[in-house]
């Protein structure tokens, strides 16, 4: 790990004298907005972004976060809409020295609006280039950029990256928590093609880490990274790939039960090439399974026999197409129409396998769900990402058959909001294990007495240490969070 030293030195000078240089403990004056008008301004002149607050023309539509609603909502003192690299520890100091809880944000998916708080926010959204090397079989993103544009990006030289399967996600945020996606069958987890990041640490350092580099920061990033610093930019191994088998098969909700356990049978012998995800609505979208089936069209066509043949498909929307185009296709859980919803809510809870109680939860929580949830079997635990030890890298969930439960609604009326999070809340505790409960970081819907060895098993003391080295103070915060050692 190294610091880009002439980018840190202008970096540091020009935070230090939004304040006059004085230490980071040193606080200004606060107003009854929370900041002095002068600090603003100074920073906002030394940004080469932009500076949103309170009363800006687009602060509502800035501050805004993809899962907002009642329980999740902030109102940002302070959003920083980088131009720039620069802009990160310029932001990160001010945020330190104003008291200013920080939260970063690349695409703003995150379950529990960690990419939003009452202090400043750090928005990487401006920052988007993408860089393929097509001989090396690598890219390097900017923290901004969303997972769908790096398909794009790479399928114009026949390779793809192992990343989400909404391509509103943020590259980044996926990739540091972990990331589960289409491909991970085949190539293992998102983190597990991380090859370097660029960050900001907590005290404003630029650093670099890969494998030659601190190789036990580069291992903390892959799972954890949110916990270390704010990613400027990483690089991560492509592969190449053709044109896959994808799309939705469509069933009557009547059939549920028979689908549900088809959809088990059929995963539970899935090769490295299929990866699917089961969606159940009362609505009219119903019940239907997206899938990709990366390996030879005979392979795809006997698995897609078995698929049909677990229940008598309404409708089947499955066709030859570039990984690109499944990449960037919607996500289940986004709205059917043009409409926005005022609010978005999703619960999650990790199982060891879809077990017959699981199915009969499911069952009868739909008899009463609003039409808009939409409940969801995803990130089909199997192949390579499974035959990875846990260790390897600060993501541990490798156990082969495991699976995240999932229910989102959206809806527009404040009146709702209750009853939405009474039904969400005794679904989640009817889904919710027993005991040995895991939470996996980018699906983290809830807090457990565990805390953060919920999340990272047997890897949380080894981060722990990480965290103390790197985030005493535990600056960064807002995310699967990892309390500093303090042995």
């Amino acid at each position: 790990m190294t610091t880009t030293r002439r980018r840190f030195l202008g970096a540091a000078a020009a935070a230090a004298s939004v304040t006059g240089g004085a230490g980071v403990g040193r606080r200004v004056v606060a107003t009854q907005d929370g900041v002095d008008p002068a600090a603003l301004d100074a920073l906002r002149h030394r940004l080469r972004g932009r500076l949103v607050v309170s009363g800006d023309e687009t602060f509502d539509r800035v501050r805004r976060v993809f899962y907002t609603n009642p329980r999740t909502e902030t109102t940002p003192t302070v959003i920083v809409q980088c131009g720039h690299a620069d802009d990160v520890p310029r932001a990160v100091e001010f945020a330190r020295r104003h008291g200013l809880e920080l939260a970063v944000r690349s695409g703003g998916h995150s379950h529990l609006a960690w990419g939003s708080s009452g202090g400043l926010v750090i928005d990487l959204a401006p920052l988007r280039r993408i860089a393929v090397d097509p001989e090396r079989r690598v890219v390097t993103v900017d923290g901004g950029v969303l997972g769908g544009d790096v398909a794009v990006a790479a399928g114009r030289h026949g390779l793809v990256p192992v990343l989400g399967q909404c391509p509103g996600v943020g590259a980044a945020g996926v990739t540091l928590g972990g990331g589960l996606g289409w491909l991970s069958g085949l190539f293992g987890a998102c983190c597990d093609n991380l090859l370097s990041a660029n960050i900001v640490a907590a005290d404003g350092r630029l650093l670099e880490a890969d494998a030659a580099r601190d190789p036990e920061v580069l291992w903390g990033l892959q799972g954890a990274g949110a916990n270390f610093g704010v990613a400027t930019s990483f690089t991560m191994r492509l592969h190449p790939l053709g044109p896959v088998i994808g799309g939705d098969i469509h069933y009557d909700p009547r059939d549920a039960r028979d689908v549900l356990r088809g959809f088990r049978d059929v995963m539970r012998g899935a090769p490295d090439a299929l990866q699917a995800t089961l969606n159940l609505t009362r609505g009219d979208r119903g019940l239907f399974i997206s899938l990709c089936h990366a390996g030879g069209e005979a392979d795809a066509e006997q698995l897609l026999h078995a698929l049909r043949t677990i229940a008598r498909p309404t409708k089947v929307m499955v066709h030859r197409q570039d990984y690109a185009s499944l990449a960037t296709k919607a996500a289940a859980t986004a709205p059917v129409t043009g409409t926005t919803p005022a609010f978005r809510a999703i619960e999650a809870v990790y199982r060891e396998e879809v077990s017959d109680e699981i199915i009969e939860i499911f069952i009868d929580r739909l008899a009463s769900a609003p039409t808009d949830a939409i409940f969801g079997l995803s990130h089909y635990m199997h192949g390579a990402v499974c035959r990875v030890a846990t260790d390897a890298t600060a993501f541990p969930h490798r156990q082969a058959h495991s699976v995240h439960l999932r229910v989102a609604c959206q809806w527009s009326d404040p009146a709702e909001s209750d009853r939405r999070f009474a039904w969400t809340d005794e679904w989640r505790r009817l889904c919710r294990p027993r005991t040995d409960e895991t939470i996996y970081a980018n699906y983290q819907t809830y807090a457990t007495e565990r805390g953060g060895a919920a999340i990272f098993a047997s890897n949380h003391g080894r981060l722990a240490r990480l965290k103390a080295r790197l985030d005493p103070d535990n600056v960064f915060h807002r995310n699967a969070n990892v309390s500093p050692s303090q042995s």
